[in-house]
């Protein structure tokens, strides 16, 4: 599926330019992680805990940061937290991988972004190894975010987690379930088992609690 209508093509910005520009906004940047293209069984997660998050807050000092993009023949998931925020009056960033460009064809920013960003990153994003280095994807969304809020997530999700976690920084975890038949389609289809569905997530967070 090429990019949705009114999403216009994109380049690569450095990091230090991302950072400058948001900076440059003068506001408060709350990051959401979670299930990407397999959604979630509880089908308005997203709408009940946005406004929950930003109670209290002004919308016009906010930023809604995000790094997950639409996927072609997948769920919107934590991706629409860019509809969500935008609608109750909150700027929209996107912070995304690099290579994601090279797959224009199946992976294309929500229409509901206000400034979407690719930084060079040959990663999905992430840690890139076991010894948790940061990719560029995720060091952008560190260096720019005040606290990082996710909602059930993968592998990339309980990342950011760790690494937000690490650094001392705010976090908050609400629990989800990704979407059962979408999930199970996936596995058929790409022959692999998924163990929780609640994702990998879930088990950082329940290691952290404990710590």
């Amino acid at each position: 599926m090429p990019p949705r209508q009114g999403t216009p093509p994109h380049g690569l910005s450095t990091a230090d330019a991302v950072c400058r520009f948001i900076a440059g906004r003068r506001k408060a940047v709350i990051a959401f992680a979670g299930f990407g293209e397999l959604g979630y069984e509880e089908e308005r997660i997203v709408e009940r805990i946005v406004p929950e998050v930003v109670r209290g807050r002004s919308p016009e000092q906010l930023i809604v940061a995000c790094g997950t993009l639409l996927r072609a023949g997948g769920q919107d998931g934590i991706a629409r937290v860019y509809e969500v925020a935008k609608g109750m009056g909150i700027e929209t960033v996107g912070i995304h991988p690099g290579i994601a460009l090279d797959f224009a064809d199946t992976h294309y920013v929500s229409p509901f972004q206000d400034h979407a960003f690719f930084v060079p990153d040959r990663s999905w994003g992430g840690f890139l190894d076991a010894d948790r280095r940061l990719s560029p994807t995720l060091d952008v969304i560190l260096r720019v975010s005040d606290e990082l809020v996710v909602i059930g997530g993968g592998k990339h999700a309980a990342d950011e987690l760790l690494a937000f976690s690490d650094r001392d920084r705010a976090v908050q975890y609400f629990p989800a379930s990704m979407h059962t038949q979408t999930t199970l389609d996936w596995c058929r289809r790409d022959r692999v088992e998924i163990a929780d569905m609640r994702g990998a997530a879930y088990a950082v967070w329940e290691s952290l609690r404990s710590r």
